[in-house]
């Protein structure tokens, strides 16, 4: 059940999807707290990725009233540089390449890193019989720390695409065919055994993916 406070206004003004400021039919269809939880990662707006792009769609559609959210998600997906796979790749062999794909540092980004663990390292007391790290352990640390980026971007993407489908569903009651499409394959992919399985234990998976179920219940009821 909903509680007072989520249902509630933010006290300092700030725009906050909520029952409070949702269109009723999605007030009535996203009637558990996950919904619209700011922490849970498997809620459209609890992950870093859905609700930068929620909160981003929402900033917007105040100057874009009558334009596709394509057009909004394009340029936040492309506004970070990520290599680029298809928004409804669902083909296990190439989404397990492509999250085997690295992140390149630059020297300078190398560098920084690197002279922030040695502070750390020097900072941080050492257990007994422990030693602390070396410059060439640290060193390696960095430098392969970039390796199989590939499985972040993918979520960042599905992320992107769920919180911008939701958010507007929430201000407009209805959402853009594609992007219905779109959220339906993201939704889909996070339930697959090579994603999944980046959520932890079992248990922790099996949470995971009953929450996927309960998104796509409501996606499939959206308008569009």
């Amino acid at each position: 059940m909903l509680t007072q406070s989520s249902i509630a206004q933010s006290d300092n003004g700030r725009f906050e999807f909520s029952p409070a400021t949702a269109k009723p039919i999605a007030r009535d269809l996203m009637k558990e707290e996950f919904f619209w939880s700011p922490i849970d990662e498997s809620g459209p707006f609890g992950s870093d990725g859905g609700s930068d792009a929620a909160y981003g769609f929402h900033k917007w559609r105040e100057t874009h009233p009558s334009i596709s959210p394509i057009v909004y998600l394009k340029g936040l997906i492309g506004s970070w540089h990520y290599p680029e796979i298809a928004w409804d790749e669902m083909d296990t062999a190439k989404i397990k390449n492509y999250m085997k794909t690295p992140y390149f540092l630059s020297q300078s980004q190398i560098d920084q890193q690197i002279n922030l663990l040695k502070q750390e390292n020097n900072r941080s007391p050492t257990a007994p019989g422990a030693k602390k790290l070396s410059d060439e352990e640290i060193k390696q640390i960095v430098t392969s720390s970039g390796k199989n980026m590939g499985i972040s971007y993918l979520i960042d993407l599905d992320e992107a695409i769920v919180g911008t489908a939701f958010a507007q569903f929430v201000l407009e009651g209805k959402v853009d065919s594609k992007i219905k499409y779109y959220v339906t394959k993201a939704l889909e992919r996070e339930m697959l055994t090579i994603l999944t399985r980046q959520f932890g234990q079992p248990d922790q998976q099996q949470a995971h993916n009953e929450k996927m179920i309960k998104l796509l219940r409501v996606v499939k009821k959206m308008p569009s």
